[in-house]
């Protein structure tokens, strides 16, 4: 069978223009590449703008509601695809490497953010959750004593998640922590926030409690040394 490579050039003149200068809206060239706002794609599908005006856009107006998939890429190996600031060069490459789903930039040689199939989240640095006075409402002041009593009682645990038996973590249930202290947004997940909350009041209370012991000791202590000076005086008839 013979194969023909077609080479295709369609060029509308710009909107506003009337003489003979073009601006290609779409080509095709022979090894099948399509540029669309150039005449030299450099990629199998080239998009070209230089006013801002570049996007692709998929739209899917049928009436049912049920969900589709709009965007796919598959690849044999690893599946990346990729976001680049020209002017800096700085590039994001997000990637499905099989097991993890993972978002680095390229070349530090770090993955910064890697998501895995059975749910676990890495990162390279520090997760930094809002915490803003001026984005909360509602605010309140806690007893603390009484936060440190329902963690006295807390029920902690060793366990293992289900899908990743051989890693094993401490701590409390999902349940009993927002029966114990109703916050979250449900009774199977924690939020840090509250968890790190409830230490730091507990701290509070504790700190509390050793500061009255103290008190109590020295004042015992200072008893005792009383007595003992009265004793001694009246062993030497003082």
């Amino acid at each position: 069978m013979m194969k023909i490579k077609a080479f295709l050039t369609a060029s509308l003149l710009a909107a506003g223009i009337a003489d003979a200068t073009a601006q290609d809206a779409m080509n095709i060239v022979g090894n099948g590449d399509v540029g669309i706002g150039t005449a030299q794609p450099i990629a199998p599908l080239h998009v070209y703008r230089d006013d801002g005006t570049a996007s692709v856009l998929v739209q899917e107006l049928d009436p049912d509601p049920a969900g589709r998939t709009l965007f796919s890429l598959a690849n044999r190996g690893n599946t990346k695809f990729e976001i680049k600031e020209v002017n800096s060069g700085t590039r994001w490459q997000f990637t499905n490497s099989g097991d993890a789903f993972r978002v680095s930039k390229f070349g530090t040689g770090l993955v910064e953010f890697q998501v895995f199939n059975n749910g676990d989240a890495a990162l390279a640095g520090t997760l930094s959750e809002n915490s803003d006075r001026n984005a909360k409402t509602g605010i309140e002041a806690v007893d603390s004593q009484s936060i440190l009593d329902k963690v006295v009682a807390l029920p902690i645990a060793h366990w293992s998640y289900i899908d990743a038996p051989d890693s094993r973590h401490i701590g409390p249930m999902a349940q009993d922590f927002r029966a114990a202290f109703g916050t979250g947004n449900s009774d199977t997940s924690l939020a840090t926030l509250d968890t790190s909350g409830v230490a730091l009041a507990a701290i509070q209370a504790l700190e509390h409690r050793n500061r009255s012991l103290e008190t109590r000791v020295a004042e015992l202590e200072s008893m005792l040394e009383r007595l003992l000076e009265v004793r001694t005086a009246h062993s030497t008839g003082n």
